[in-house]
């Protein structure tokens, strides 16, 4: 009876995820087509970088260097201090002064990263901005490929485009997030992206939406609420499949950050009125679920070695057919190490995630 309600969960998650690989291949097939001559004639929108940042004194001139050199320069950079309690607001006039590109420092005016990125879009003059953090390493080509994509997919009912992120350095934390950015890009193919990141991702001004649509009551989710309620209202979020529109990250600095960090994200699934995204997260959650589940019924001598061999490395396999996909893309290095640590951690990692992630309120630093 358990070989067959394994068997039975290994071929559902061999659909779902097969769902999510064409999709993705799609994108990929696509994307070669927008590389054409075709593709490199389509308008540049222009572009406003807002910068909601805490504490970054040391992280934030970097991001201005990088900004300066972009290829297609922003129209404006805007600045935005949450209450910093280091030198982030002088470090900010500084480079406002000393820099060539424009850019304005304001000060939030409420508390939290939401209020601080919707001080900042309050004050663009450009029809569309794109959000960043002051950790994040951008290509010189970056906002010339966000700006070109917002114009292939803008045909007046366009609310954002998410931008890919990757995790600078490899390893298992940057092929978990890759295959989370993976699944993202693979939901975008109707306009209904399920996830995004704040430290890549544009919106059209007027349509950004109301503070009472954004979870005004949790500090964290800018930028996945702020996706549903553009989708909720109606509007496309489409996805920016082009590597010079994928921007670098830190990793979280150790498995203690690293977990908080997954806490936090999970924390935001009970608040999701995406339905896609609602069904693809509890899925993952049953799924780890099962098969910790079928190690306590291993323990207990109640399930052979067999069974737990085929739930716990049969779902890894199917993962890494997908995964392997979007790291290629991302063009992460990885090795069979990583690969293997990360089979036997993920099972073990979701549900923490998930039930610390519902009794939690997520916050922003």
């Amino acid at each position: 009876m358990i070989s067959i309600v394994i068997i039975s969960i290994l071929i559902t998650h061999t659909v779902i995820v097969g769902r999510w690989l064409k999709d993705f291949i799609r994108l990929s097939l696509k994307n070669r087509g927008y590389s054409s001559s075709e593709g490199e004639n389509l308008r540049i929108e222009p572009l406003t970088v807002v910068i909601a940042c805490k504490n970054e004194a040391l992280r934030l001139p970097n991001l201005i260097e990088a900004l300066e050199k972009q290829i297609k320069a922003a129209e404006e950079i805007i600045i935005v201090d949450d209450n910093s309690r280091d030198s982030t607001l002088d470090v900010a006039k500084k480079l406002a002064k000393s820099k060539s590109v424009k850019i304005s420092v304001i000060l939030n005016k409420g508390k939290g990263k939401k209020a601080a990125i919707r001080t900042g879009v309050q004050q663009a003059h450009t029809k569309w901005i794109i959000t960043t953090d002051a950790d994040v390493i951008c290509p010189d080509k970056w906002l010339e490929s966000m700006g070109r994509t917002i114009s292939e997919y803008d045909d007046g009912n366009l609310g954002a485009i998410a931008g890919p992120v990757r995790i600078l350095n490899g390893g298992i934390e940057a092929i978990d997030y890759s295959a989370m950015m993976g699944w993202a890009a693979s939901s975008s193919i109707n306009g209904k992206t399920a996830i995004a990141s704040a430290a890549n991702l544009a919106f059209r001004v007027d349509l950004y939406p109301d503070e009472e649509k954004m979870h005004p009551e949790i500090e964290s989710g800018d930028d996945v609420f702020a996706v549903h309620a553009l989708i909720g209202a109606g509007n496309t979020v489409y996805w920016s499949h082009d590597i010079n529109s994928c921007v670098d990250t830190q990793k979280a600095g150790g498995v203690i950050n690293w977990l908080r960090q997954r806490v936090r994200w999970g924390s935001k699934a009970k608040y999701y009125s995406h339905n896609y995204a609602l069904q693809t997260s509890i899925w993952v959650a049953f799924l780890a679920t099962t098969q910790i589940f079928i190690l306590t019924l291993f323990i207990a001598g109640l399930s052979s070695l067999t069974e737990l061999l085929v739930i716990w490395f049969g779902r890894s396999l199917i993962d890494i057919v997908f995964t392997r996909r979007v790291t290629k893309w991302y063009r992460i290095k990885t090795g069979v190490i990583d690969w293997l640590i990360l089979s036997i951690i993920y099972p073990i990692q979701v549900p923490v995630v998930f039930i610390f992630g519902l009794i939690s309120t997520p916050k922003w630093k």
